[in-house]
């Protein structure tokens, strides 16, 4: 099982509420956002891998 990290993801509308998820990197992190969010990936602004102690503040 692949180890799951924390990502954080910004879109380009700012209008659309950044999306904290785990994913296991960062293009399946893109992804997952993309679905999650009802937008195509070209939509996403940053892909920001945290660290675990910045999770959850």
């Amino acid at each position: 099982m692949p180890k799951l990290l924390p990502f954080r993801i910004h879109f380009e509308d700012p209008e659309v509420v950044p999306l904290d998820l785990v994913a296991s990197d960062a293009e399946a992190a893109r992804q997952l956002a993309a679905t999650r969010r009802g937008v195509p990936a070209g939509a996403i602004l940053t892909v920001i891998k945290q660290n675990i102690d910045e999770v959850g503040r």
